[in-house]
């Protein structure tokens, strides 16, 4: 599918989203400042493997020529959020990188990817130890109960998230642990050896001084990921904070699995131990009767025990805890997600970029001053005058929090105050019916009492990977959806949307 130049209009700015399924991939075309052609950003490129598509059959290769031909392949800015699979994979490939043809003139990533801060490599260090335990542990659980069982399958996928590659399981040339680059490394890398050759690369600090995107006049306000060596201790909502309230769906410890060191082990020593497929076996009719698992007798009283009942072994469970952890380095990754504010030069208008922040991140902001022209500048401001926010996290409850206007931490209520609510629009990149398939319980993206929450505070103006087009709310007049679809661009491919700097 062949693609026209894209052309920001006179006096503004186009977010395209592009739609290839569950995962970001964002094209900015800005103004260049004093002429020329346009300033092109892409923030991230990559999606779940698996999720369906709007393509007609297509594939990420076809959304990144698309997005090749719409700029001349030439990205004055690529900015990576954060190194999960459907934000990268469409970057690298084993064989041709997809970005193999691309120009970079800089790339930005958050200062957790900086090869140089002692934090952030201590945060590495972790991920990697966990991600080591994580994979033997799967490992041995696989041997228990095949490569088939559910909770085999559903730690893949959530390794796969951290290591990147084609598919739902981790891919050979994707290698589990410290030792190996994984497919998301090799992205990373392949911006980095790019932009290089450019301006360089920026790893960016929360609260830094506003950053100018190159050739532009709109200026970056940096507000996650923290600072802080806990990055990934407190992810999730806490009470009441969720949308709806948050619970523990996955409330299991890896303490049994993991131990102190990190590295798998069974909770007692390989001598204290038979596994049960020699003790079933036969081979000790002793063993064979009291541990085995043959047909529970029925009791003749009530008050005798069965003498092979189930509760006298440790079978596989504790080796079921691995997801858990998997789970919980999924959501601290997350939490390093580059978050920017891009502020347009004249009207103030802010589009604000959340990658898969969630709750430390989001609470972390109020933090942040910065002074500009003898005025302080606030995060709460800049929520305040947010008219386009990219929903973090595809929409799930633990990234956008609810709130009051007046509360302490940032929220959804603190974006599109007084003029700009009027102009406020989201962007939610789900599939969501996909998204029910992937886990137990489901992943709920986007969950449904934050899609309303968007759909009301935005007015109806919310775009989203399977939803064709935005629906009207009954109480919009028909003017007012009417400007807003003629800044809009409705394709099976991609959604454009205009902001207007005035």
């Amino acid at each position: 599918m062949s693609a026209a130049r894209l052309e920001p209009p006179r006096g503004g700015v186009v977010v395209r989203m592009y739609r290839q399924g569950h995962g970001d991939c964002f094209l900015l075309a800005l103004p260049r400042e004093g002429g020329g052609p346009p300033v092109y950003v892409m923030i991230d490129c990559g999606f779940a493997p698996g999720s369906p598509a709007f393509l007609n059959g297509g594939e990420i290769g076809d959304v990144v020529r698309h997005a090749g031909e719409a700029t001349a392949w030439r990205l004055d800015l690529v900015v990576i959020t954060h190194p999960h699979q459907d934000h990268l994979n469409g970057i690298g490939h084993p064989d041709a990188p997809y970005f193999g043809r691309f120009e970079i003139g800089e790339a930005w990533f958050a200062w957790t990817e900086s090869p140089a801060d002692p934090v952030a490599a201590e945060l590495r260090r972790r991920r990697d130890a966990a991600l080591a335990a994580i994979a033997a542990t799967r490992d041995r659980l696989a041997w228990a109960v095949g490569h088939g069982h559910a909770a085999v399958r559903r730690v893949d996928a959530l390794l796969a998230l951290e290591l990147g590659g084609p598919g739902d399981a981790p891919s050979p040339a994707a290698p589990l642990g410290p030792g190996g680059e994984s497919a998301n490394q090799r992205a990373i890398r392949l911006i980095r050896e790019k932009a290089r050759r450019g301006r360089g690369v920026r790893y960016l600090l929360p609260g830094e001084d506003p950053r100018t995107v190159p050739g532009s006049a709109v200026r970056a306000f940096v507000l996650g990921p923290p600072r802080t060596p806990g990055l990934s201790d407190d992810e999730c909502p806490g009470e009441g904070e969720g949308v709806p309230p948050a619970g523990t769906a996955h409330g299991v410890s890896f303490a049994g699995a993991a131990g102190a060191t990190g590295s798998a082990a069974a909770p007692f020593g390989p001598r204290y131990c038979v596994p049960l497929r020699e003790a079933v076996r036969g081979a000790e009719p002793f063993l064979a009767s009291h541990y085995g698992t043959g047909p529970q007798r029925p009791e003749a009283d009530g008050a005798e025990v069965p003498d092979d009942a189930a509760w006298r072994r440790i079978d596989d469970e504790w080796l079921y805890p691995a997801e858990a952890l998997a789970l919980r380095l999924n959501r601290g990754t997350n939490n390093t997600s580059l978050v920017l504010a891009l502020e347009l030069p004249r009207s103030g208008k802010v589009l604000l970029f959340a990658g898969d922040a969630q709750r430390e991140s989001w609470r972390s902001w109020a933090a942040h001053r910065w002074t500009d022209g003898g005025r302080t500048v606030t995060a709460r401001e800049l929520l305040g005058r947010t008219v386009l926010y990219k929903a973090g996290h595809h929409g799930s409850h633990d990234a956008t929090p609810p709130g009051a206007p007046g509360d302490e931490h940032p929220n959804l209520s603190w974006m599109g105050q007084g003029a700009f609510g009027h102009e406020f629009s989201a962007m939610i990149p789900a599939v969501r019916a996909w998204a029910a398939t992937r886990n137990d319980p489901p992943w709920r993206h986007p969950l449904p009492s934050i899609r309303r929450a968007l759909l009301e505070k935005a007015g109806g103006r919310v775009f989203q990977t399977d939803v064709d087009r935005p629906e009207r709310p009954a109480n919009v007049p028909d003017g007012e959806w009417d400007e807003f679809l003629e800044r809009a661009v409705l394709h099976d491919l991609y959604f454009d949307h205009v902001v207007m700097d005035r």
